[in-house]
Parts: C-alpha cells; structure tokens; sequence
C-alpha cells in the first residue's frame, strides 16, 4: 500500500506531521495533572520529576515551567490549566480533522486511480482472458477489492499515524517518569505482538477466500439476472434461491471466522494491560508507601498514561486486520494487472492502408492456452468485394477463424496478411477501424438509440445516424419508440425484440462503413417477418464489401461467391453452393440434414 501511495508523499507528510501534533497537545493535556494536583489538590510546591536525563536545554525550559506554575495562585492557575485544556482540545479537532480528510483525500484518490487502471488494463487484455474469466469475479475486483483497499489506505493509515504517535506519548511518558518500571511494562506489553501478527496472517487468509467467494456470488447474481426470464421459463426461481443461499452462508461463515480472530484482540489485550496495571500497582505503590516518590500527581500520571494505552494498542491490532484485509485485495487486484495481453501492439506498428486488394491466411493453426488444435494448416485467400461463407458443425472453428481478422486472437503459427501487410506489424485500431462485425448475440448498451448506433464514432451527425437506421430497416420503429432516436433502450436493449436488436446492431455496422465486414451468425433465432428485414439490410451492407458469413442456415449462403466447409480445425471442401452439392462431402450432408423434410 505504500507503493500505492508514494505519489502523494507529501499529503503523507502532512497528516505524519499532524498526527504528531495531535498527540502532542494529548500529551500537554495529560501533562497538565502534574502541576494541577501538586499545587491544588496535595498542596505542594510543583517539582519536575524524571527518571532519565534531559538535554540541559530541556531541563531548563521545565525548571522555569516550574517556577512560574510555583509563583501563581491556586485559583489563578485553576484558570490557566482550563484554558490550556479547552485550547489543546480544540487544536486537536482541528489536527484530528485535517488529518482525517488529509487521509481520506488519500485513499479516495488511490482507490479511483486504482480502479481506473485496473479498467483500462482490463479493456487492454485480449479476448483470451475474457473467455475465462467470469463476469462477477471481473465485478468484484472493481468493485469489493477496490472497497477493502480503501479502507486500508484511508481509514488504515489514519488509525496507524494517529493510534500509533498516541501509544508512543503514552509509553515515552511512563518511561520519562519511571524508566526501569517501563522495561517491565513494555516487556509485558510485548506479549500482545505474537497474537496480532498471528491473527493478522489468519485474517488476511481469510479475506481472500471471502472475496473469491463475494465475486462467486457476484457471479450468480449477474448470471441469474441477466438470464431471469429462463429461470423463471424453467420455474427455477427455488433452485436458485437455495444456491444462492449456499453460497452466501459459506460466505457468511468466513466472515464469522474473520470477526471471531478479531474479536480475540480486546481480552488479549485487556488481559495483558491488567497484568501491566498489577505490576504498576505494586512496584510504584511500594515506592510511595516507602517515600520514595515525592508526588502522587507523577503516580496519578503514570496510571492515566498506563490505562491509555489499551486502546491505541487495540485499535492498532484491528488496523493491522484491515490492512491484512487490503492487502488481500491489493494482491488480487495485482494479480490482474500482472496480466499481459496475448495480443500485444508493436512499439513501432505502422497504420494499416486502405485495404484494396486481398485477405491471406498462410498455414494458420490456432488453440486456446496451448490446447487442442481448434484450427489446422487453414491456407485461405480472399479477394476485394468476394463474400466468403463458412460453415462446418458445432466446434468446427468457424467463430475462431473469423476472429483473427479483427486480432482478438494471434494465430499460433501462420501469418494473417492484409494486402500483404502482416497483421501483428499494424495498429489494432487502424486494423479494426476496416473491420465491422454483426453477431448473433447483439451487444448494445443501456443508452439512447443514437448512441448505440453511432457506438465508436463520436461526433456523427443525426442525419447520418438516420440514413444508417434507414438502410437497416430499422427507421420506422425507431420513430414509434417513446422519444425516437434519444429513447434508451435498457440494458442490454431488453426494451427491444430480438429483430430490432439486430436491426440496430447493422445500423451500427452501416454508419461505421467498413471495407471488411464480419456476419457471424447474424440472422439465426429470428422470426420470419424480421429475418426478412434483416436479410434486407445485410444484403445493404454488403454491397461492394469484402464479407466473411458464418451461417447455420445454409439457405442464406447460396449466392456467397465461395463456401468454405470447416471439419476439424481444417479446410475440408471448397467451391460454390452449385459446385459443393453436386458432390459427396461434408456440405451435401449439412444441406441435406436441413432440407431432407
């Protein structure tokens, strides 16, 4: 956490040096029941005592203290201490309060840049990653991770600065007063260390496994939510619930166990302050039965000093859990920026050109994480203005190959070349800005239509918004929607149907204008009026472009100039629809299965 913070070293600075200063004016006001209960209440003359020598300097600034406390009445210096109590109190609500917001200044802004970093390092990973990772573990680390790692920073550093300049006021007072006494003490204060950083190393085990098993249940409510309307098709609503609740007990049980651990800290330590108070009582009590103590204010002193302690002690021994649970958090938040993308940008990447002419694969084999081959030995050309059909069955690598072109995944051997420009030596986003992919699972986001529309072109007209709209057939249901253009369509376009979602997603595809354009499924689950509209608008958009189609339905690949059949990761038959149905392979099988009724 203090890498965390070295950026702000010199806010750190100043709640260091207030933190000082607030125990410093504790201390005065403690320091004030000396003279106080010499004078007033014993009715003798005040008389520095120390256990210790002082810089010569020092002793005689005490010794002129003492003499002017000495030469005032009792009444008058009454006041005096009143007013110095009342003054220091006040001057430290105000350290305690700059401090504070000193601190939490501090936290607040090294958890925003935290998780601003770790979202733009997460927009930055590749797709890989994200095929892996579950959406509420993602949540978690943005969300519950940065939360704990606020609090260590903000509310950790402000208990350990304060808390702990209180605790070294309190035992540099007891051992200015009595050193050997002192040695006692803090050798039985020692005692209380073992248990922290035990129970410290034990809570921050624990805090790790609770924050898995929060981003677990983030998972699920992301899961269950988003897919509500299967869970209740299926009458699944108790199923989940129990599930749920399995899940959230388990996470209810590490956290008893973490509050018990913590919970251990108050008798330890008031146990061990009771066992320092005995010796206190015993070893300074003799001395003053035996005269060797001259003030019972020194006594009173030492005690209140001695009774203060537990609780910087206390709240100390609770940072230090906080801080193992931040530490925690900030391992896990680690681990992800750790993370380097497969897909990494070239320092000196080129802007790819215009694309003019053709698309290369050269030998390409692809697997996930070093796997099983999903592609083998794909040998692929495809010229400006062709469109290009792949189908294959499930798992063939159809969604795979296509996914190379825009590179959300690096080939493991081979080469994907655009007018012989190796993809890897151009910049992602002059590659991507000619690329435009439609899928099945339309992604839109919780805006207004326009926005949605003009997704990744900031600053288009709304003339241009609308022509797109037009070419997608999506126009007229447009401006039947509450607020037309500006109406929001919730997450995910829920408001829509699964036509119009789609129809809103080619608009997308349409106002971008891409040279290279990727179908992937696009009009599979659609009903027939909208599949209509749609194939409208795709026909639309593929006009003088160089289209890859991923197909199911075999029927809307007929006029593809090419069709590829995928089987195995490799490229089994090509040719047209004419050619490939006139003889036995894998395609005449899939069309056959599909029309045999």
């Amino acid at each position: 956490m203090l890498k965390l913070v070295r950026r702000y070293w010199l806010f750190v600075l100043l709640a260091v040096v207030l933190s000082t200063l607030i125990s410093t004016t504790m201390g005065g006001s403690f320091a004030a029941i000396v003279p106080f209960w010499s004078r007033i209440v014993e009715g003798d003359p005040f008389i520095p005592q120390v256990s210790i020598p002082l810089p010569q300097g020092i002793e005689a600034a005490l010794n002129s203290f003492a003499d002017w406390v000495n030469s005032l009445p009792n009444q008058q210096l009454l006041f005096y201490l009143l007013y110095f109590v009342i003054g220091s109190t006040l001057l430290r609500g105000l350290f305690q309060f700059t401090t504070d917001v000193t601190l939490q200044f501090i936290g607040n802004t090294v958890v925003r840049d935290v998780r601003s970093r770790l979202y733009r390092h997460l927009q930055g990973l590749s797709m890989d990653y994200f095929s892996e990772q579950k959406t509420g573990e993602l949540m978690a680390r943005v969300t519950y991770d940065s939360e704990l790692l606020h609090r260590g920073v903000a509310d950790g550093l402000t208990r350990l600065f304060t808390q702990t300049f209180d605790l070294v006021l309190y035992l540099s007072i007891t051992f200015i007063l009595n050193w050997k006494l002192s040695l006692v003490v803090f050798a039985v204060f020692g005692l209380i260390l073992p248990p922290v950083i035990i129970i410290g190393n034990v809570i921050k085990k624990l805090s790790s496994h609770s924050q898995e098993k929060i981003g677990t249940i983030s998972t699920m409510l992301q899961e269950t939510i988003s897919g509500i309307r299967v869970v209740k098709a299926f009458s699944m609503e108790n199923y989940e619930t129990r599930r749920f609740d399995r899940h959230n007990r388990r996470f209810y049980r590490i956290m008893m166990r973490m509050a018990r651990r913590d919970a251990l800290l108050s008798p330890i330590t008031e146990f061990v302050v009771l066992l320092a108070a005995a010796i206190v009582f015993v070893f300074m009590g003799r001395a003053m039965l035996a005269g060797e103590m001259g003030a019972g204010g020194t006594f009173i002193l030492y005690l209140v000093c001695l009774g203060s302690i537990p609780r910087p002690v206390k709240q100390l021994g609770k940072t230090n859990n906080m801080i193992q649970r931040a530490s925690a958090a900030a391992d896990r938040i680690q681990s992800v920026l750790d993370l380097k993308s497969s897909v990494v940008e070239k320092p000196d990447a080129g802007i790819l050109p215009e694309f003019r002419d053709s698309i290369r694969l050269e030998n390409v084999a692809f697997s996930y994480n070093g796997g099983i081959p999903v592609l083998r030995e794909i040998n692929l050309e495809v010229k400006r203005g062709e469109v290009l059909a792949i189908v294959g069955s499930s798992g063939s690598g159809k969604s795979t190959l296509v996914n190379l072109l825009p590179r959300f995944y690096d080939p493991t051997s081979g080469r994907v070349l655009i007018d012989g420009h190796d993809l890897k030596d151009v910049t992602l986003k002059s590659l991507r800005a000619q690329t435009g992919i439609v899928t099945q699972e339309t992604i839109l986001f919780n805006d207004s239509v326009a926005r949605n529309i003009s997704y990744g072109m900031k600053g288009t007209s709304r003339e241009k918004i609308e022509n797109a709209a037009r070419m997608a057939n999506a126009h007229d249901f447009i401006v039947r929607m509450p607020h037309g253009y500006d109406t929001t369509i919730g997450e995910r376009g829920f408001m829509l149907s699964g036509g119009e979602r789609q129809r809103i997603a080619l608009a997308r595809a349409i106002l971008k204008d891409p040279p290279i354009l990727i179908l992937d499924e696009a009009t599979s689950a659609l009903d027939a009026e909208s599949e209509r509209l749609v194939q409208e608008a795709i026909a639309r958009l593929m006009f003088h472009r160089t289209v890859f189609v991923i197909a199911h339905r075999l029927s809307t690949i007929k006029n593809a100039s090419r069709i590829i059949v995928l089987d195995g990761g490799r490229i089994v038959q090509e040719g047209t629809h004419d050619d490939l149905i006139e003889v036995e392979g894998l395609y005449k099988k899939l069309y056959e299965m599909q029309f045999s009724d």
